[in-house]
């Protein structure tokens, strides 16, 4: 029964009681706040930013998730509220450039 008990306790997720929240940052006023702590300001960070958004589940070091109507892109350092439709589209259309440069995709 020792063994069992040891073994269930290692796969059993830690309590989240310990857990740390990342900081929230609001988009479009601390969009530039939330790149810079997260260093989405290379063109391979921004691709996994972005792919993580589509996705929503984590691309590496990035992950998105749908909350109430909008949208949190939680990056290493932070996390950005992306609230509704019009923000998501803002925040894409803002990082595509940096990601991709002016090459059609």
């Amino acid at each position: 029964m020792r063994l069992r008990a040891r073994l269930a306790a290692a796969l059993r997720p830690p309590a989240r009681a310990g857990v740390q929240h990342l900081p929230r940052r609001l988009w479009p006023s601390e969009e530039a706040a939330w790149r810079d702590e997260n260093g989405v300001r290379h063109p391979r960070a921004v691709r996994r930013a972005l792919a993580a958004l589509a996705a929503l589940e984590p691309r590496g070091r990035y992950g998105a998730r749908i909350e109430g109507r909008g949208k949190v892109v939680t990056g290493p350092a932070s996390a950005l509220v992306l609230r509704d439709a019009d923000a998501e589209i803002g925040f894409v259309l803002g990082l595509t450039p940096d990601g991709y440069g002016a090459e059609p995709f």
